[in-house]
């Protein structure tokens, strides 16, 4: 006799398992299948589990829905949830590896700037999920005595990405009440890479381009590289930034939250 914990192993299997055939739809032994196959009974709840799941990934890349269109976003949504089924019950968790699964899907391929917009929706998504930022304490940052030792900690909630793409634009444009006559090209020629960083502010992601060098610094910090070094990395990109309005500009933003000695 098959066991509790046997049948629900074999179900999570049957539901998660592609293309059911009498081969590998564990559950057929358990089945009352005169009226129905068990390949039959079992697709209703696969359909049913892929249809939930598809809905996570809506949440999480309502631009990529927008932009392709919610049919041929459930229609895309198949393969990739058949090649990388959730590993976790909280849903929050999924969808990771979408923006790598776009850039091979052969039907959107063409479509080389999705990738990246992919990659902002899922860091949007995971800076809203972040622990809140610690207090700065900028009385025990005034008796620090060598920058040496200084390394600045970026927020739980900021993510930082370089896009060869316009993809904050992408992003805006496909916002409610969204900016009027944004200038776009995506062929990839443009005149520079796009520079951006999320931060979350209350409940609110926010987003922010910058130039290279203060992307630099930021990136310096992310790699756990102390103060002096963050700010050599910096100076090579642009001799002339503001390290101390930078630095500055960070803190009181909350994209810088801390720092260790």
């Amino acid at each position: 006799m098959t066991t509790l914990a046997e049948l629900q192993t074999n179900f999570i299997h049957d539901c998660l398992s592609g293309s059911l055939t009498a081969d590998n739809t564990l559950m057929a032994n358990d089945l009352n299948t005169q009226l129905i196959s068990a390949q039959g009974l079992m697709g209703i709840y696969q359909s049913s589990a892929i249809a939930n799941i598809t809905n996570s990934l809506s949440l999480s890349y309502p631009v990529i829905e927008k932009l392709v269109g919610k049919d041929f976003f459930q229609v895309m949504c198949k393969p990739y949830i058949v090649k990388h089924w959730p590993t976790s019950g909280n849903m929050d968790d999924y969808g990771e590896y979408f923006s790598s699964f776009l850039a091979e899907f052969e039907q959107v391929r063409h479509l080389s700037y999705l990738e990246d917009v992919a990659q902002l929706e899922w860091r949007f998504h995971q800076s809203s999920l972040a622990n809140d930022n610690s207090y700065f304490d900028w009385a025990r940052l005034a008796k620090v005595a060598s920058s040496e030792t200084l390394t600045f900690l970026l927020s739980p909630s900021v993510s930082i990405m370089c896009s060869t793409m316009p993809v904050d634009k992408v992003w805006l444009m496909n916002q409610m009440n969204a900016p009027e006559n944004i200038e776009l090209s995506l062929d990839g020629d443009g005149d520079s890479d796009t520079y951006i960083v999320l931060f979350r502010q209350g409940l609110k992601t926010e987003m922010m381009t910058v130039d290279e060098s203060e992307f630099t610094f930021l990136q310096s910090i992310e790699n756990g590289l102390n103060f002096e070094t963050a700010i050599e990395s910096a100076k090579a990109v642009d001799a002339d930034i503001a390290i101390d309005h930078c630095l500055k500009k960070y803190i009181e933003l909350g994209i810088i939250s801390g720092f260790s000695i």
